[in-house]
């Protein structure tokens, strides 16, 4: 298993160079190479995915969740995927925000912004990651009784701050709408239209004027993407750096970004490191921005690029992408522009890193139900039948429940699985069992053991798989081919003193 994440890992971080490095080269100038017709549509440098996949991807998978384990269940098993999915952002988040200090002075400002998406990026194949997850080294212990009221408070926790985001950012537009007009001026326009041809992107967007504090872009269809002006003279030079600052953001997508950290902030509402993170993670993509747009530039026109970011200072609104921002923003912003430092593109660390986030994801687990192997899967009216030492329960069983009978149990096959009158597991075998304490975890990983010791099947058709480190229970007859259930096993096995059980009943 270690081998085939690793293998997905250095995977993924080949599709991601190659998508960084192509995207950063299509920015400047280098010729594209794509199946459409890029004298059509022009081409956008999102780097490999937009980054609100992520929340698509949890809801086909809540609604594969229901279908095929029913609402309770299927709840369960989303709600460890979401957990893990919303632990690893607040995690992945606050390591990112204590190491951007010194990550902004050793790589460029595109990879310190596409640094903030790679969650997105690491789940882009939901499928391939839950498939290779490892075992959790570590639990964060949610009794099931109280999931529903955990969740009760997070999901409302989730539409408030979702809602809010959503409903200002529709206010904010239709305001938008009511107080611009489209752009009348014919050398602004030829001016708009050129700079579209020279990063070559013609995606069509409206050119907005209204009374509006700074230059912004919204939108991602073909009515509302816009750019607006404000209603005030600009230079031709303004114009053209205003222009290229805005086009760069649709060309890379950044108002899917902006909704991406605004979904981070609702998916993680209770943890006010990952608000802080993603007002960081704003910075970068403005910064990133200003770093293209001024790379080629002289002193004189570094100065007068800051002295329009200075003129232009104003918050961002909705889900828009603005050409200033408030103060503390700004700061640094400016500090960038007028103080620029050759730094590397970035593309390695962002290898390394997609690397590291695929082999440790899943290590740190939500579990949600604790207890012995008798309480948690011998339930009322549902004994041990057979125990094999063979993984795939071949061959004669070392313990089945005739040899605690002194009448014969009559064995009958359906569907090709064996069923048995039920008669009670003896003591001694319980007692060796209750010592194993496990904790169940509610993901649904695929997980294989490296080294099956004992298979058990059970009077209600379940197979339980037994190794030193994890039990995988089995509903062969609902046709599941993963586990239907995960157990850690906390602690040591007595496998001593299960044996001797064994051997009592030969």
């Amino acid at each position: 298993m270690i081998w085939l994440r690793a293998l997905w890992g250095l995977i993924l971080a080949g599709l991601l160079g190659y998508a960084f490095r192509r995207a950063w080269r299509w920015e400047h100038g280098a010729e594209p190479f794509v199946l459409y017709d890029v004298e059509k549509r022009g081409i956008e440098t999102y780097v490999l995915v937009v980054p609100t996949v992520l929340f698509w991807i949890l809801l086909v998978f809540l609604a594969l969740a229901l279908i095929f384990s029913g609402i309770e269940d299927g709840l369960i098993r989303f709600f460890g995927l979401a957990s893990n999915v919303m632990l690893f952002l607040c995690l992945y988040y606050v390591l990112l925000l204590i190491l951007l200090p010194l990550l902004r002075q050793r790589i460029s400002a595109r990879a310190c912004a596409v640094l903030w998406l790679i969650p997105a990026i690491l789940f882009w194949q939901a499928n391939m990651l839950i498939s290779l997850l490892p075992l959790p080294r570590l639990t964060v212990y949610i009794p099931r009784s109280t999931i529903p009221v955990v969740g009760a408070v997070w999901f409302a926790g989730f539409l408030i701050v979702g809602g809010y985001y959503l409903i200002s950012h529709l206010i904010f537009r239709s305001r938008v709408r009511r107080i611009t007009t489209e752009e009348q001026d014919d050398a602004v326009l030829a001016l708009w239209k050129a700079v579209q041809e020279e990063i070559n992107y013609r995606l069509p967007v409206r050119l907005l004027r209204g009374n509006v504090p700074a230059p912004f872009s919204m939108g991602r269809t073909r009515r509302s993407r816009c750019t607006v002006l404000p209603e005030r003279a600009y230079t031709p030079e303004e114009l053209t750096m205003i222009f290229r600052h805005e086009l760069h953001h649709l060309q890379r997508c950044d108002v899917y970004t902006k909704v991406f950290f605004c979904l981070c902030n609702a998916l993680c509402w209770f943890n006010p490191l990952v608000w802080i993170a993603t007002r960081k993670a704003a910075e970068d993509l403005e910064r990133s921005c200003d770093e293209i747009v001024t790379e080629n530039m002289d002193e004189a026109g570094r100065k007068a690029y800051a002295q329009l970011l200075l003129e232009s200072a104003a918050p961002a609104q909705g889900c828009t992408t603005c050409l200033s921002a408030a103060a503390g923003t700004l700061r640094y912003r400016l500090k960038s522009v007028l103080h620029p430092r050759k730094r590397p593109l970035g593309t390695i660390l962002l290898m390394i890193v997609i690397v590291v986030c695929v082999m440790f994801f899943g290590l740190i687990s939500i579990s949600d139900e604790r207890g012995t192997f008798t309480s948690l899967l011998l339930s009322p009216g549902t004994e041990i039948t057979k125990i094999y030492e063979s993984p795939y329960a071949e061959g004669d069983a070392v313990w089945d429940e005739t040899s605690l009978s002194n009448t014969n149990s009559n064995y009958t096959k359906q569907d090709g699985l064996p069923q048995a009158t039920l008669i009670q597991t003896d003591s001694a075998l319980r007692e060796a069992l209750d010592s194993i304490r496990l904790e169940h975890i509610p993901q649904p990983g695929r997980y294989r053991p490296d080294e099956i010791r004992l298979t058990f099947l059970l009077s209600d058709r379940r197979f339980a798989y037994l190794s030193d480190k994890v039990l995988l229970v089995f509903d062969y007859s609902h046709g599941y081919r993963d586990a239907a259930d995960c157990f850690l096993v906390k602690g040591s096995v007595d496998w001593e003193a299960i044996q001797a059980c064994f051997r009592s009943t030969d």
